[in-house]
């Protein structure tokens, strides 16, 4: 007996198999738990940053507000109403001149509002004035012409008078190239283009600075290093403010997703060898986006406290799944090992094999079932072998009495000679016909013949009904030249002829004609068997083709048993299907039968 391994057990098999199951759930619950709570804390945070980008774009959107109110109450001072009136026919000189009158009305701005670092008003043809609270500065025409009359924001203040204009990126030595290294810095400028109250062209351009550290204050003192940069992108994607100062003027690594319509969302990225989920809101004021870079090592952090704690549990709940499942199993699987045991030893021919131990479960009815064969199988190897001597006896009394076909068409033709010796042609004829007819059962075994054969076959049945009815049976067969080579199943025009005749014929004395037809329509053969004889009422036509399609027995059909229809029609359900098969049409006079089969040629 070859030995059997270990794993081949069932029994080591199950605990595999529900090891294995157990870690797959374990593995897939943690991955999918793992997944879960991080977008569970990622959506929780992106909430909560969308609260505080509101907040801030608030801030920043009143802030900017503010600067348009101060920026036009500034306008609407009286020196600097002066200052702008006809600029454009001024001197260098004059404009010279005014520069105190302007740095007084700077200093008491800047001293009233310190979120504002400098104030400039610049002019085409003359150059800049203006500074912060400490320091004035006046640009020459040729200075100004190289840096700023050249530069984008000017001439967005051209272009979109009298709107007042947000640029980023700017540095304090862009004004003042006197401040350098820790007095230099970023500005974010907002300017408008302006004018006299009573000019009619924008003869200057009027710029008021907010120092970047100013805005970077409203978002970033509360800001934990740790938990990623946060900064404000301008249209180009470029920092105008950030958490870190060393970002600003620099472009951003992420920004928002193109074709970005909503203004507010989030998505998962990596640089610097690290993963950051960034959240982005789009400012009102200026179209400028707040992007804030969050680790999402903070998520992971959270969340592999949890997972360490989940698959722990899910550990311990596998081993005791494991050692319940051992002994659970070996006690299930030992009815199955004693019936794999008694298998064995019917397979070695030890019939009659039983086992008493039958648990109450499926496993008890397969053993209930295997008691009961293996006791079946006694019982019928007994009965088997009384079956097969009585098969030999009857084999030896059939040889006794077998009967060769040869010796009944013999014996037939001996008949017919004799029959023609005393000139009795009608005996002859009939033979014959008989003969014609047993031919083909003892001929052939193919269930299907051609449509001529089966025509031949049913003139020979005609030759020999005639002769009991006297030559009162007529018979007609209308069949085209190119239908005889239809392939149709053995013997099943008789039937319907035989109906006709029996239940057609009023009386003995009766004559009836019948036609065999056949057509073919919508790809389907039509066999037509019609007759002159009494008819069948509309009621009982509807009730015998009823009968037909649901396969039921025929009792009657007028004068005929309805056996040999029944058969017909079954014969050619089973070929063929329940779509072709034995249906009545109604007549004014007589009986038609159509036969529908499929078009099949030899």
């Amino acid at each position: 007996m070859r030995p059997v391994f270990r794993f081949q057990q069932l029994r080591t098999q199950l605990i595999v198999y529900i090891m294995v199951v157990s870690l797959a759930v374990l593995a897939g619950a943690s991955y999918f738990i793992f997944s879960f709570m991080q977008n569970m804390i990622k959506d929780q945070n992106e909430k909560l940053l969308f609260q505080q980008f509101q907040q801030l774009d608030h801030n920043i959107s009143s802030l900017v507000s503010e600067i348009d109110r101060l920026s036009m109450l500034f306008l609407r001072d009286d020196k600097i109403q002066q200052l702008l009136y006809k600029i454009s026919e001024k001197t260098e000189v004059e404009f010279l001149e005014s520069k105190n009158d302007v740095q007084d009305v700077i200093a008491d701005f800047i001293d009233n509002y310190n979120y504002i670092d400098s104030i400039y008003i610049t002019a085409d043809n003359l150059g800049a004035v203006g500074g912060s609270q400490t320091r004035t500065l006046v640009y020459s025409k040729e200075e100004w012409e190289r840096s700023f009359f050249t530069s984008e924001p000017f001439h967005k203040t051209l272009e979109r008078y009298p709107e007042l204009i947000i640029h980023s990126g700017i540095k304090k030595s862009f004004y003042n190239p006197y401040l350098t290294g820790f007095d230099d810095g970023h500005l974010v400028s907002l300017m408008r283009g302006t004018r006299a109250i009573y000019d009619p062209l924008t003869s200057a351009t009027l710029i008021f600075n907010i120092d970047e550290r100013y805005l970077a204050s409203i978002y970033a003192t509360a800001l934990d290093q740790e938990q990623g940069d946060m900064y404000i992108v301008d249209e180009n994607g470029k920092i105008a403010s950030a958490s870190r100062p060393e970002l600003v003027g620099t472009h951003s690594t992420f920004r928002p997703p193109a074709g970005e319509e909503g203004g507010y969302g989030s998505y998962d990225d990596r640089t610097d060898d690290r993963s950051v989920q960034v959240v982005y809101y789009r400012m009102h004021e200026a179209g400028w986006y707040l992007l804030k870079e969050i680790p999402l090592s903070q998520y992971t952090d959270q969340i592999f406290v949890v997972q360490r704690m989940l698959v722990i549990v899910l550990l311990l709940s596998v081993a005791v799944i494991f050692i319940v499942s051992y002994f659970w199993l070996r006690k299930i699987i030992k009815p199955l090992h004693l019936l794999s045991t008694k298998m064995k030893d019917m397979s070695r021919g030890e019939l009659g094999v039983t086992l008493s131990d039958i648990p109450n479960n499926e496993l008890g009815t397969v053993i209930r079932r295997f008691n009961e064969m293996s006791l079946a199988m006694v019982e019928l190897i007994d009965k088997n072998n009384e079956i097969q001597e009585k098969k030999r006896e009857l084999e030896i009394e059939a040889l006794q009495y077998q009967i060769n076909p040869h010796f009944l068409y013999n014996t037939l033709n001996m008949i017919r000679w004799m029959a023609a010796i005393v000139k009795a042609d009608n005996i002859v004829q009939t033979i014959v016909a008989l003969g014609n007819i047993l031919r083909p059962v003892f001929s052939s075994k193919d269930s299907m013949c051609l449509l001529r054969d089966e025509l031949s076959y049913l003139e020979n049945y005609i030759k020999i009904i005639n002769m009991r009815f006297n030559n009162s049976i007529s018979i007609e067969m209308d069949v085209a030249d190119d239908l005889l080579d239809c392939l149709v199943p053995r013997f099943i025009l008789q039937p319907l002829v035989e109906n006709s005749i029996t239940s057609g014929r009023k009386q003995e004395e009766y004559a009836i004609h019948i036609r065999i037809g056949a057509e073919i329509r919508d790809d389907t053969l039509h066999l037509i068997v019609s007759d002159s004889g009494a008819g069948i009422e509309p009621g009982r036509l509807e009730e015998l083709n009823r009968q037909l399609e649901k396969g039921e027995a025929l009792l009657s059909t007028g004068g005929g048993s309805g056996i040999g229809l029944n058969n017909v029609n079954k014969r050619i359900h089973l070929y063929f299907g329940p779509g072709y098969g034995v249906r009545f049409h109604p007549r004014s006079s007589g009986a038609e039968v159509v036969v529908t089969l499929p078009i099949q040629h030899n």
